[in-house]
């Protein structure tokens, strides 16, 4: 098996995007100011974010959130990639593996639904990030959670060029 093969594999596979969005959910959770769970359709675009080895490069290189993040998409050195302009196709593609991954969670009561209000919340206190053979992109999953858990719908579709 070829290495595009195995990379293949990793982002077709339920298993490794809900590791992921497990990390979102608890970022979100963590550096929210009242503990709120992650709204649902915040997923959606987390997961293809995250999925996207330019996209994860860029989060893992930034310090000053989802603003720094979406001028680093549009700066000189990504000129013409339209990275930040690709989520929400992104987003819909991926509604599917999205979908697959929450029930992955839900099924193994990594995260609990709250039916109530839409959000995702962690069944427990403790991260993931303990665990052995997470996916490399954990932690940068934990920290898009966090800049996620800052911001309103309305700043981070106008900032991400996304709609919910």
């Amino acid at each position: 098996m070829g290495v595009l093969d195995e990379e293949i594999g990793l982002v077709q596979n339920a298993a490794y995007g809900a590791a992921l969005l497990a990390g979102f959910v608890q970022g979100y959770h963590g550096h929210h100011a009242e503990k709120a769970g992650a709204p649902l359709p915040y997923v959606f675009v987390a997961l293809p974010m995250l999925l996207h080895a330019d996209f994860v490069d860029l989060i893992a290189g930034t310090r000053l959130g989802l603003r720094g993040f979406a001028e680093k998409c549009v700066s000189v050195e990504k000129a013409g990639t339209d990275l930040l302009l690709s989520i929400n196709r992104r987003a819909a593609q991926y509604r599917g593996l999205t979908a697959g991954c929450i029930a992955v969670l839900l099924s193994t009561s990594v995260l609990h639904l709250d039916v109530v209000t839409g959000t995702l919340l962690p069944r427990g206190t403790t991260a993931l990030g303990g665990r052995p053979n997470l996916p490399r992109a954990y932690g940068t999953a934990t920290k898009l959670g966090g800049w996620f858990s800052e911001l309103t719908p309305f700043e981070i579709g106008s900032i991400l060029k996304v709609v919910f």
